[in-house]
């Protein structure tokens, strides 16, 4: 027959545990469904990095240092987080000869410090663990190692067939990560456009990095495009490689940045290795309608790589609170937790579902002295951000007013660009051909 519930929640990330913590909070009867035997254990690369004081998808996340806690003031809530904080003050973007694009004044950082972050780096497990312990005081069900095989609605309950047991509940919260195995059973995918299979090789560093401090920086190497972030503590950071391409030996591509490239490798002759971890994506569209069968898909589950931990946070909360509403309005149905559907289409899918990132590499099409030169371009910090459309907005803006310098100066550059450019549509193919999608 299988345990009922209020409702069942799969996936115990920020989403996740949130929405568990939430719904228990207000007195439902929840179960938490997590794959893995320790459910906090952060299992790949993560920088558990958090935008602050800037708005991002309708909300102004800060930190309230005197009490340790997340503050969340738009939506109304606020999260214990009782670990190690680093602040960030922007992102930095390098040229393969080391000239470099920012967003972010450090000079001003130096002299005014927490006053003008926009992010703190924090530990992803600490906050995980302290919301799962709150979400125990309110009577939370946690059932770790327990894999989700199958899902259907009848009647006026959903089945959760695990590896484990049956669950049954008037909806589910799906929150089970970006390659969300609830989203293929109940036929997301066959909806959404692939883009490609993305992967990523992290090591974990130990030691002293001549960078500005809390700076978040991406290398355009010639070996590949590589990620260097601050981690919460200090003199941590995770060194990273990403690309869509499935040629690319990422472990060689790796060791040539470390131990060859002239500009970059002797920034780590004082760090050393501590760990190392990846993470294999397969990316797709975000979904526009992420309510179906009374399943409800939220955080990483409906959007096409990563949310941003704020906004998991936040989406958790949020259908807590609307799946809260809807059973005490006897509304098990799409009108029940019509709000949150409304509000995933205004901060979420409406200004940001159809935006695609260019394909392929900027190294594919220039060599080391051309992006010099690009990068070069840009003399002024841009103001600081941590939010990754602003930034690529303000990149594409600035350059566009740039072109016609690039014709007049470098008109080899302007047709590399171009041809870049007419490349795309078969640049996608070929990443999509490479991948390895799963329906």
């Amino acid at each position: 027959m299988g345990r009922t519930y209020d409702l069942i929640v799969a996936g115990a990330g920020p989403a996740g545990l949130m929405a568990a913590k939430t719904a228990g909070e207000n007195g439902l009867n929840v179960a938490l469904l997590e794959r893995k035997a320790t459910a906090c254990k952060i299992m790949r690369v993560d920088g558990g990095a958090l935008g602050i004081n800037e708005e991002l998808f309708g909300e102004l996340l800060t930190y309230n240092e005197r009490d340790r806690r997340l503050c969340f003031p738009v939506h109304g809530f606020s999260i214990a987080y009782d670990g190690p904080v680093e602040s960030v003050y922007g992102f930095q973007i390098f040229s393969p000869g080391g000239r470099r694009i920012l967003f972010g004044d450090w000079d001003a950082a130096a002299k005014l410090g927490k006053e003008v972050r926009v992010g703190i780096a924090v530990s992803k497990e600490k906050l995980l663990e302290g919301l799962l312990h709150e979400a125990g005081q309110c009577s939370v069900s946690l059932f770790a190692g327990t894999n989700v095989t199958g899902i259907e609605k009848s009647g006026d309950l959903v089945s959760v067939e695990t590896d484990r047991e049956t669950f049954k509940a008037p909806f589910v919260i799906a929150a089970d990560g970006v390659n969300s195995r609830i989203a293929r059973i109940l036929g997301y995918n066959r909806g959404r456009k692939f883009t490609g299979t993305w992967r990523y090789l992290g090591w974990e560093l130990e030691g002293d990095i001549p960078v500005d401090p809390g700076s978040f920086l991406f290398i355009l190497a010639q070996s590949g495009t590589f990620s260097l972030l601050p981690t919460c503590k200090a003199h941590h950071y995770h060194l990273g490689i990403f690309t869509f391409d499935m040629k690319i030996n990422l472990r060689a591509a790796m060791e040539t940045f470390w131990n060859d490239d002239e500009t970059f490798s002797p920034w780590f002759l004082k760090a050393r290795k501590v760990g190392i971890n990846n993470c294999v994506v397969n990316e797709l569209s975000p979904v526009q309608d992420p309510f179906r069968d009374n399943v409800l898909l939220i955080g990483d589950a409906a959007w096409s790589r990563e949310f941003s931990n704020m906004a998991s946070l936040c989406s958790g909360w949020r259908a807590a609170h609307e799946v809260t509403r809807a059973l005490l309005l006897k509304k098990h149905d799409r009108e029940g937790i019509a709000a949150y559907l409304t509000w995933w289409d205004t901060y979420f899918y409406g200004p940001h579902g159809a935006v695609e990132f260019p394909p392929g590499e900027l190294q594919d099409f220039l060599c080391a002295d051309d992006i010099d030169y690009l990068v070069g371009l840009v003399e002024k910090p841009f103001p600081a951000t941590l939010n990754f459309y602003s930034l690529f907005k303000q990149l594409g803006n600035t350059y566009g007013g740039l072109l016609e310098r690039v014709q007049e100066e470098r008109p080899e550059v302007m047709d590399k660009l171009i041809t870049m450019r007419s490349s795309f549509d078969e640049l996608w193919e070929a990443q999509r051909k490479q991948g390895f999608v799963n329906r």
